[in-house]
């Protein structure tokens, strides 16, 4: 008589706990190939099938055994899971929901459901699972550091603090609740242990993608005067350009300095002065004594004062001479000509909330007096304004240089928290910055905030995106831009 499939079942479950992920899978496999009905081996062979990143085949597992046992909250629960990995996560909410209502006592399911809440952008609800979580379970580790990134997102810095150094007392090694940390630090202004615990961020899943190996050792605030420093650029194109503003620190200890950064800023950076070389991405390593990420120049810098993290707020960056090739159509009416641009990058964490819709702006568009100045790429590249006076500048944004010398030609701009920002800001062309109600990033929620650029005025989002245009109108209509000098 053949081996049954529950002792099959068994044997791979065995030797899953043994930490042996690969062989239970491979027994699991020929034991579904034996008994196709076996919801055990089903639901066990999803879960390492999710893990290993095979996230379709896992949906289509669990999707099956969920609608045969739609009772089973453990089923109900990887299956959630599994749609939050795909992200379907309106719908891993309900069935995630539904696993609660099932096992109300079981913190898996309260974690389960907190993370899809936190993910489609719902921090509140999130904190409420998580304290569920906490109260069954009060060393669950997971749980206590998403609170302290929930708690950030609800600009609660102090619960936000709280929770993660309670992760750090027991883990130490914790990067993600260091990180959380870290915000909370950052956007209260302490920073000489924020930027030290920013560091934990190449450990974490924020730096996926971007990691590479240097052979150079790392810079830490020493060297001799003459050394080549290696800065590379990481993380979005706004925060090159923001921390970009720490390279002349290095060239006035008598450092040689060259920035690498993604190929569509070089045209940017060759001109400005801050570095004294500018490389792109991929091209050729220039020689070099050491090496550190653009991001870390505050922590290696020490910068643990307002004054020394903002510098003085005025422009950094000029735009480059690119001659007819960017050049917009003379205005030939009196107006002001403003920029506009309402979404960023959809990956980006918290675009959910950080970027609006077109439509959203569409109390501003009818303006008398103003030309509007599309600058939207990417989510929405190819909307076109509805309004009465509009100029589409899309085509001319071929680089981040060219994009600078349009901006040049702008009275104003008015954007979301995005890329565009950063750059009118480090130019000082006046900016008018959207910024949302949820999760906040750190830089705009920091007491000195408005010290970072000058030029930019940042209007944060009432109940909605269209409570807060009456403000923008004004603005606009008033003239009311901020000094550069």
């Amino acid at each position: 008589m053949g081996t049954s499939s529950e002792t099959r079942f068994q044997h791979a479950l065995a030797v899953a706990r043994a930490g042996n992920a690969v062989e239970a899978r491979a027994l699991l496999e020929e034991a579904l190939r034996q008994d196709r009905r076996h919801a055990g081996i089903r639901n066990a062979l999803a879960v390492l099938r999710l893990e290993a990143g095979e996230v379709d085949a896992a949906v289509v597992l669990l999707e099956g055994l969920n609608k045969e046992l739609p009772n089973v909250a453990a089923i109900r629960l990887n299956f959630g899971n599994a749609l939050v990995a795909a992200g379907q996560v309106e719908r891993a909410i309900g069935t995630l929901e539904r696993a609660v209502r099932l096992a109300p006592n079981d913190p898996a399911c309260w974690y389960g459901l907190g993370r899809a809440q936190q993910t489609v952008g719902d921090p509140t609800a999130a904190v409420r699972s998580y304290r569920e979580v906490l109260e069954r379970l009060p060393d669950h580790r997971e749980a206590r550091a998403s609170l302290a990134a929930a708690y950030n997102f609800l600009d609660d810095y102090t619960g936000g603090e709280r929770e993660a150094r309670q992760v750090l007392h027991t883990a130490p090694e914790d990067a993600g609740a260091r990180v959380n940390l870290a915000v909370a630090l950052l956007s209260t202004g302490q920073w000489s242990e924020g930027w030290h615990c920013y560091e934990a961020r190449s450990q974490t899943t924020l730096l996926d993608g971007q990691r590479r190996h240097w052979p150079a050792p790392r810079w830490e605030g020493y060297g001799a005067k003459g050394d080549r420093i290696l800065v590379h650029a990481e993380q979005g194109f706004g925060d090159v350009i923001q921390f970009s503003r720490y390279l002349p620190r290095l060239r006035a200890r008598g450092f040689h300095a060259t920035l690498m950064c993604p190929r569509a800023m070089v045209d940017l950076f060759l001109p400005s002065g801050l570095a004294d070389e500018v490389v792109a991405i991929g091209d050729p390593m220039p020689a070099h004594a050491w090496q550190i990420p653009l991001t870390s120049l505050p922590h290696a810098l020490a910068l643990d004062s307002d004054v020394a993290v903002t510098g003085t707020g005025l422009p950094y960056l000029h735009a480059p001479q690119l001659g007819t090739a960017v050049q917009l159509p003379t205005v030939t009416h009196s107006c002001a000509r403003v920029g506009i641009a309402w979404a960023g990058s959809p990956t980006h964490v918290n675009d959910r909330h950080r970027s609006c819709r077109l439509g959203d702006l569409s109390a501003l568009l009818d303006m008398p007096g103003v030309e509007w100045v599309n600058l939207q790429l990417g989510t929405d590249g190819d909307a076109v304004l509805p309004c009465p006076r509009s100029l589409d500048a899309r085509p001319l944004l071929t680089s981040f240089g060219a994009t600078a010398a349009v901006l040049s030609q702008l009275d104003a701009v008015v954007c979301v928290d995005s890329a565009v920002a950063h750059l009118a800001g480090a130019l000082g062309v006046p900016c008018l910055l959207l910024l949302p109600r949820i999760g906040l990033d750190w830089r705009w929620a920091a007491p000195c905030h408005r010290d970072w650029y000058r030029s930019v005025i940042p209007i944060r989002q009432g109940e909605s995106w269209a409570s807060i245009m009456g403000d923008v109108r004004r603005l606009i209509e008033t003239r009311v831009w901020t000094p550069t000098s």
